[in-house]
């Protein structure tokens, strides 16, 4: 055993010559024990083969070229350092040699590169003598020559293997032929130099890896691997975590559950656990792991072993691999989970039972490998802790949360088949953060898809009363429901047509027109069933004896008004300000349904009763009125008809059956009123029941309104007959074309319009009507003659032309199904022009108070009129803007007023 002494200047000199000066002092000049770890300098040259081979040139010059002189033990340890040299040097082969061995076991490389030969007698008691002596200087050497090397033989080679276009399995590949390059470079060192050092062999090993992995981390950039490393490692986990697999489930549905568990008995599919019981959902993703996800598990954790061996893991690997199942999470996530709304739903259970046996299993093995310290074997502490998969247990309870705010509205939509989706929800929506995205998200998807002009008022209202029960699922305080219905609120509120669409479904029979869709028939059936709880519960928030009372949450507006009941028909009503908006368009509904040929009026009652608990009595006193005129009406009609002298008469003029509803003219709505000449024989009917009337009630004359009535019309031809209920006006105009004539009697709608008073809207309507039914045709424009006899089916064929393949039956339909149509569009078009004239006749009596405002204070703007209008007219100014803009400019027109600067309206005297 050499002393170990300081060496002197010609000592030093002669080491000089053989190790790298530069390596000389980087440590002490007297021997170190082995617990000193420095690490060595960090190599920064781009042209590190020059360095070296001047280096080399400089040291072996001096060997043998000093004058000084050396004693015999200076010179034994000089043919020491050259033996260890000569030795350990690689052979400079180059990369193609590596790269056509690397998927070998790497004996044959080995043997290529000459690392296996053993050192003779003689290199072995030198390198036995080193190691004695100063190990640290020599595996300082060593460390450098293995980036030299690196840097001649495989830099280039790796760098353009890394920059292939065909990326597919490359980082593999690289970290194969760096794998057998590390081996090429610490082969001899761990067969012939280990076996020398003792035990501390692995502060050697751990200064040699450092050496390796710098150069490594040099010659291979990480912009460079880290978009290869993120797609290896996504290619294995979508195999490991199962995401691959969940596509199959589409066709769960169409297997037996006996099938599903002789295909597999382990899955992660929610489709799958969800059928199975709960002591098989807790096995489910821990026992009888797929053969193929047990093959992808190891080659991926064979691959991150490599790929931390040749110093390619570390931090800058773990960021990846939280990118990659950050990315997983929510694949997973969505692959499992989108559409599965039915309710009860078990998603977050088992979406937590994911995370703890395959997600966090995943993630505690590969850390447990990028952990693993410098020398390449694993410190077998765990990295993943109890609270780190409670964070990934609520990750995923915040992806889950996120897919559903996705699917919000189509959940509303299918409500309440869809009441699973609300319930997971609940768990995303535990803090304000939450409830405020989900508020924002949603609130986003209504102006897309809710709240535009193709949306019909019926439709808004039915996602609106969906939107209300499950927000208040979701949020019981409704708080989150507070915030999304505001602008639904606001949107319906700008519907012209929403009063009258809510008291239609209130009026509505709810077994009748249960799937009427232009129709919310819920309302009734709504109206009912929670009017008694609602008004229970719906107490004041001041209410002392509420012993659950709680303060408003924190994320509440500050207009916030708290309920404890779901009360649809509460959250309509109060769409507007007033409630006399309702209370004047049920009288209008009301109306216009009992005015129909009915034996009883049940449902309204009914509908009556419970609104007064809502409105109160006052407020619907004119509905009862009218439903008292109508039970008195049946009174007074049967009186009437029994009455000895109305029945003589009738009998005498053979008149048919005359029945009236007798109608309070202060209680009821106006009605649009079409004039027309009614046949002699009804009007002298209609005398006789007006003066027999008058004996019942002599205070009280009667005002016929001959447009509302409804008359069985029969009707006889030649070859068929007619028999069905219609309007007066369409009965006054088929009794217009009587003739005695043995000729079918041909009319036109000028003239016709001309002997019964009738617009000629009407009366073309009233005819197209009948060409309909098949009792007239149109032989010109605009004139009709009576079909006394039908066509057969030989004449159908003819007047629709030879060649044709439609069945006769089919033209048939086809021309009544138009003939329909057009009356129909003819009737809205009278209905159309009668109500322009009425609101006409109506704004001629507003026209005197714009006369007095223009000639007492000027020349004055529309909004100006308006506002005027509304606070000198009683009961307010009852048009539009965009009505009276149209009505001055008839005036306008008519040379009544002019358009002075600024488009104010000005009298023209």
């Amino acid at each position: 055993m050499l002393a170990t002494v300081p060496l002197h200047a010609a000592r030093r000199r002669v080491f000089g010559s053989v190790f790298s000066p530069a390596t000389l002092e980087a440590h002490p000049t007297k021997s170190t024990t082995l617990q000193h770890d420095q690490t060595p300098a960090s190599f920064e040259s781009t042209d590190s083969s020059s360095t070296f081979k001047d280096s080399q040139a400089t040291s072996f010059a001096t060997i043998g070229g000093s004058t000084d002189t050396a004693s015999p033990e200076e010179s034994a340890l000089n043919q020491a350092r050259l033996a260890a040299k000569e030795f350990l040097s690689v052979p400079n082969l180059g990369f193609d040699l590596i790269y056509k061995f690397r998927n070998t076991d790497g004996s044959e490389a080995l043997k290529e590169w000459n690392r296996l030969s053993p050192p003779s007698k003689a290199t072995a008691e030198a390198l036995g003598h080193l190691m004695r002596t100063s190990p640290w200087s020599l595996f300082d050497w060593y460390a450098n020559d293995i980036r030299r090397h690196f840097l001649v033989n495989f830099r280039t080679g790796l760098s353009k293997l890394l920059m292939c276009l065909d990326s597919d399995g490359l980082l593999r590949i690289i970290v194969d032929c760096l794998q057998l390059a590390r081996r090429i470079y610490l082969a001899p060192v761990v067969h012939y130099l280990f076996p020398l050092i003792g035990n501390h062999q692995g502060a050697f090993l751990a200064q040699l890896q450092r050496a390796f992995h710098t150069v490594v981390s040099y010659s291979l950039p990480w912009a460079g691997i880290s978009p290869l490393l993120s797609r290896e490692l996504t290619q294995d986990a979508v195999v490991i975590l199962g995401i691959d697999t969940l596509d199959e489930d589409s066709d769960v549905d169409e297997m037996s559950i006996d099938e599903a568990d002789m295909e597999r008995a382990y899955s992660v599919s929610y489709r799958r656990w969800r059928l199975e019981s709960p002591e098989s959902q807790a096995h489910m993703m821990v026992e009888g792991e797929d053969r193929r996800v047990t093959i992808a598990r190891d080659q991926l954790l064979a691959f991150l072993n490599g790929l931390q061996l040749v110093g390619l893991g570390g931090d800058q690997a773990q960021k990846v691999f939280a990118n990659v199942m950050n990315v997983m999470m929510g694949d997973f996530v969505r692959a499992a989970y989108a559409g599965e709304w039915e309710p009860h739903s078990s998603a977050p259970q088992h979406l937590g039972q994911w995370v703890e046996n395959v997600y966090a299993r995943l993630a505690v093995q590969v850390l447990a490998i990028l952990h693993s310290d410098p020398a390449g074997s694993q410190s077998g502490a765990m990295d993943v802790s109890a609270p780190d998969v409670a964070k990934w247990k609520a990750m995923g309870i915040a992806r889950l949360g996120k897919l559903r705010v996705s699917e919000l509205f189509d959940v509303i939509v299918d409500w309440p088949a869809s009441s699973g989706a609300v319930e997971d929800l609940r768990h995303f929506t535990v803090s304000s953060g939450a409830r405020l995205y989900v508020a924002n998200g949603f609130s986003a998807i209504l102006p897309l898809r809710l709240l535009h002009p193709g949306a019909s008022t019926v439709e808004i209202l039915q996602v609106y009363i969906s939107i209300i029960r499950a927000f208040h699922m979701l949020d019981p305080k409704g708080v989150l429901l507070d915030r999304i219905a505001r602008p639904i609120r606001r949107y319906l509120r700008d519907r012209d047509d929403t009063v009258k669409v809510i008291v239609s479904g209130l009026l509505a029979d709810p077994i009748g027109q249960e799937a009427a869709g232009d129709t919310l028939a819920e309302l009734a059936a709504e109206l009912t069933k929670v009017h008694h709880h609602s008004m229970q519960n719906n107490k004041s928030e001041l209410d002392f004896e509420d012993m659950y009372w709680t303060p408003d949450p924190v994320d509440a507006a500050p207009d916030y008004k708290k309920s404890k009941s779901v009360d649809v028909i509460d959250s309509l009503v109060s769409l507007f300000d007033s409630k006399e908006t309702f209370v004047k368009e049920m009288q209008t509904l009301l109306a216009d349904r009992l005015m129909q040929k009915r034996q009883d009026f049940d449902q309204e009652i009914t509908v009556l009763e419970l609104l007064k608990v809502r409105f109160g009595d006052s407020a619907l006193q004119a509905c009862e009125v009218m439903l008292k005129d109508i039970a008195d009406s049946r009174r007074l009609d049967h009186a009437v008809r029994n009455d000895r002298l109305f029945s003589s008469y009738r009998k005498q003029a053979g008149a048919g059956r005359l029945h009236a509803k007798i109608l309070s003219r202060f209680f009821w709505p106006e009605f649009q009123e079409q004039e027309f000449k009614i046949p002699d024989e009804v009007q002298q009917l209609q005398e006789r029941y007006a003066t027999c009337f008058e004996k019942f009630k002599d205070t009280r004359k009667l005002r016929w309104r001959n447009a509302l009535g409804q008359v069985t019309v029969e009707l006889e031809f030649e070859n068929h007959t007619f028999k069905d209920e219609v309007t007066t006006w369409q009965a006054t105009v088929i009794y217009a074309f009587q003739s005695d004539s043995d000729e079918p009697a041909t009319k036109a709608v000028p003239e016709l319009a001309e002997e019964l008073e009738m617009t000629p809207a009407l009366v073309r309507s009233a005819c197209l009507f009948w060409v309909s039914k098949r009792v007239l045709t149109e032989v010109q424009r605009d004139t009709y003659r009576v079909l006394e006899v039908l066509p057969t089916e030989d004449e159908e064929h003819h007047t629709h032309g030879a060649g044709t393949f439609t069945d006769a039956s089919d033209s048939e339909a086809g021309d009544t199904a138009n003939a329909a149509a057009a009356a129909e569009a003819a009737a809205a078009a009278a209905a159309k022009e009668s109500a322009e004239a009425a609101a006409m006749e109506k704004m001629n009596v507003h026209w005197q108070f714009i006369v007095g405002m223009l000639t007492n204070q000027g020349a004055m703007g529309l909004d100006r009129i308006v506002m005027m209008l509304k606070i000198a007219v009683p009961g307010g100014f009852p048009f539009s803007n965009e009505e009276l803009r149209e009505f001055l400019g008839g005036m306008v027109s008519k040379g009544k007023l002019e358009i002075v600067n600024g488009g104010n309206y000005k009298i023209v005297h």
